[in-house]
């Protein structure tokens, strides 16, 4: 990893994060902790990082705010969800989508020319038949 990298790690720790959690707290109605593995995002290039900013950030807020399209969305979503850890991995066997103890864990593969994130129906489709 080299400055471009750390620099916009730092942009997204400080800017594109709070205000990605601030909009998930005002879909949903109440606080959604994200965590982001950062170890796993700039150990690569940029690509990752820009990823997890254009694709990642927009597929769950989107998916929240499908969920979330209702009282009983909002209500469903409380008892199950409180936070949302994000890991990056190179190895296409570690996709993966989990939700566990109320954590929601998103590994995904942001690295290269062809990379995969959970989508937004991807991430609706697994949550809701838990709720």
């Amino acid at each position: 990893m080299g400055l471009a990298e750390k620099r916009l790690a730092e942009g997204i720790k400080t800017n594109s994060l709070p205000k990605f959690e601030s909009e998930l707290q005002e879909l949903a109605g109440y606080s959604i902790k994200v965590d982001v593995n950062w170890d796993t995002f700039t150990t690569f290039d940029s690509y990752p990082l820009t990823r997890l900013e254009n694709y990642v950030f927009n597929d769950v807020k989107e998916a929240i705010k499908k969920i979330c399209q209702d009282d009983m969305g909002k209500e469903a979503l409380k008892e199950k969800l409180t936070s949302i850890h994000i890991t990056n991995t190179d190895d296409p066997n570690a996709f993966n989508i989990e939700l566990k103890d109320s954590v929601l864990y998103l590994t995904e593969r942001l690295f290269g020319d062809t990379f995969s994130n959970h989508m937004t129906n991807m991430i609706v489709d697994f949550i809701e038949p838990q709720l």
